[in-house]
């Protein structure tokens, strides 16, 4: 079973950004898929809860030095 967290970005500043956030999320333990929408600053994350938190997703997501905002975690 996997969740999904969706968030807001602020300062995605290219496509190839978008591109490298998703293969560095993607390395991840615990993460399962990753899709960044350059254009609307939304990231997507897919990931199984029995490996890693929400809390550790939406920290992985931060260190990649964007602020970030948690819109959804089904």
């Amino acid at each position: 079973m996997f969740k999904e967290m969706k968030l807001k970005a602020e300062g995605i500043i290219c496509m190839s950004c978008a591109e490298d956030m998703e293969t560095l999320l993607r390395e991840k333990e615990g993460i399962l898929d990753a899709h960044v929408n350059y254009a609307e600053e939304l990231i997507s994350v897919k990931y199984d809860p029995s490996i890693m938190s929400s809390k550790e997703v939406y920290a992985a997501v931060r260190r990649l030095g964007f602020h970030v905002k948690i819109l959804s975690d089904n």
